[in-house]
């Protein structure tokens, strides 16, 4: 490819026609600004088509940099047909000796589809399209070990979600490689049926101690009796509505009431699950249960601290 491209020279803008291949990005680091991402594009069977009649292979792939006019194409699929036009132009491939020489194509135009169908429109935003291209090849950076840095990648995805027709592209999580500041995760698709499943273990952990403490309570009438009273007691001074769900009851408080009933530390998790049961909310709002007169509050406000 070097060859060719060197014997066409750069006097002169010529005719391409290529397949698309897939979106990528380039990383460089600035010393002012640190690392910079730029999106780029592989394309292959590169051919010139100066003479419609007589195309010339110039090369199996080729990347270019994804510019304005081949972004204005659409989301493009491998295979798709395109054409532009270019100029070839010499560059010096090592970072540190600059000491070699290879070729590129710069500065495209007139960029068309020739593939004939409808294309979905690209984000305009630099950062987006950086986190488009990442969670479009996931996998496989994942895989390679390069960055998907939330920064772009929760800025894909929120674009998405602000789309009538979203790209049909599944929005993942960004990893911290090279990555300073922290980002807010998103939920993501890729995700969700792991995270629902962590979900269910907890959930289910969860019934499994409130059977057992429910269980231990539906024989202990007396220290219903105590938990309903202590909760209308907290519940009438308002403590806490963040404990609602528990009877206004806190551990700490439940744990004095246990260690009157004579009742072990390790059961309190299953009894707490308890206090959140249907069973027990509806005798705590029972109207005809016994309401503690003043005295009583006053007895019961002693015997808790």
């Amino acid at each position: 490819m070097r060859r060719i491209l060197n014997s066409i020279g750069s006097e002169e803008r010529h005719t391409f026609q290529a397949n698309f291949g897939k979106y990528g990005y380039k990383r460089y680091h600035d010393p002012i600004r640190g690392e910079l991402y730029s999106p780029t594009m592989v394309v292959r069977n590169l051919e010139m088509v100066d003479d419609p009649e007589n195309p010339q292979l110039i090369s199996d792939h080729l990347w270019l940099n994804l510019t304005k006019g081949f972004k204005d194409l659409g989301l493009l699929k491998e295979g798709d047909r395109i054409q532009f036009n270019g100029r070839v132009s010499e560059y010096s491939k090592c970072f540190i000796k600059k000491d070699k020489k290879d070729y590129e194509l710069t500065y495209p135009s007139k960029a068309q589809l020739l593939t004939d169908r409808n294309t979905q429109k690209l984000p305009d935003d630099h950062q987006v399209l950086i986190g488009m291209i990442m969670n479009l090849n996931y996998k496989f950076y994942n895989n390679l070990g390069r960055p998907l840095v939330p920064y772009f990648m929760d800025a894909f995805a929120k674009w998405q979600e602000e789309q009538e027709t979203p790209l049909p592209i599944k929005c993942h999580k960004g990893n911290e490689y090279e990555s300073s500041s922290k980002y807010d995760a998103l939920d993501y698709k890729e995700e969700k049926n792991a995270y629902d499943q962590e979900r269910q273990k907890r959930e289910d952990k969860r019934l499994k101690k409130q059977a057992a403490g429910l269980k231990l309570l539906q024989t202990k009438s007396d220290l219903v009796d105590d938990l309903i009273s202590l909760g209308k007691k907290l519940k009438a001074e308002a403590q806490d509505e963040s404990l609602k769900e528990y009877c206004y009851i806190s551990n700490s408080k439940l744990s004095k009431v246990l260690i009157q009933h004579k009742i072990e530390k390790a059961k309190q998790a299953n009894i707490r699950q308890a206090l959140n049961s249907e069973w027990f909310h509806e005798k705590f709002d029972d109207q005809n249960g016994k309401e503690l007169s003043p005295l009583e509050q006053l007895a019961n406000k002693f015997n808790q601290n």
